[in-house]
């Protein structure tokens, strides 16, 4: 997930959208392996869309849930098949000649659901949210933007003893990484860390046309 001698990595970004969604799901932080991000990766280039990713993964989270499964699913290669799958049927509907068609991707329902989900406290980032416009990759890359400015806002307000223990629970699980990551790469994941572990502690959401909280209520 390294930048590359030409400029940064053209499948990082789409990797950090799948990160987020998994992490955002599964209720707590934890870093994709090297592994799971030769899978994000292989889904890139072969085009699968984050919102189909996204469904999907509700999907497998729901039904593990609904059979009563102990434990987390602590890995993307576990949804991958399902990913895959769902891929497969997407495209079959999609090819010339078949009537069925991908439905629409509206980004307004999108953009208000996001806002709404947004602690009353964050009200003006909220109307910055669902003012934007554009096409859905001008949005997303906005998105990441605000979704950064968001999370730095939110690291600069804490107290002294949440920073001190949001530290602790990042340093206890980069402690299971040593050895196996190169140190530049702990650096890195010490961040992301400390990211996922902010958001789930104050609550905000991934500022994302994917994110879980962007989907229409129905």
């Amino acid at each position: 997930m390294s930048a590359t001698a030409d400029g940064p990595d053209p499948d990082h970004a789409y990797f950090q959208a799948v990160e987020e969604i998994f992490v955002e799901l599964r209720g707590s932080p934890l870093l994709l392996s090297p592994t799971d991000w030769q899978v994000a990766r292989r889904w890139h280039q072969e085009g699968v869309p984050l919102d189909l990713v996204r469904r999907t993964l509700e999907e497998v989270f729901a039904r593990r849930r609904e059979r009563g499964a102990k434990g987390k699913i602590s890995s993307l290669r576990y949804c991958a098949p399902a990913v895959e799958a769902a891929w497969t049927d997407l495209k079959e509907l999609t090819a010339p000649g078949h009537r069925a068609a991908a439905p629409a991707f509206e980004v307004a329902p999108r953009l208000a659901a996001l806002a709404a989900s947004l602690p009353p406290s964050l009200s003006g980032l909220a109307t910055r949210v669902a003012a934007l416009a554009g096409d859905p990759q001008q949005v997303e890359d906005r998105l990441a933007a605000l979704d950064r400015e968001m999370l730095d806002a939110a690291a600069a307000g804490l107290t002294g003893e949440d920073r001190t223990e949001i530290g602790a629970a990042v340093e206890k699980t980069l402690a299971l990484l040593r050895g196996r990551l190169p140190a530049d790469e702990l650096e890195t994941s010490r961040d992301r860390l400390f990211r996922q572990t902010l958001r789930r502690r104050l609550g905000l959401p991934v500022l994302s046309l994917f994110s879980p909280e962007a989907e229409p209520k129905k």
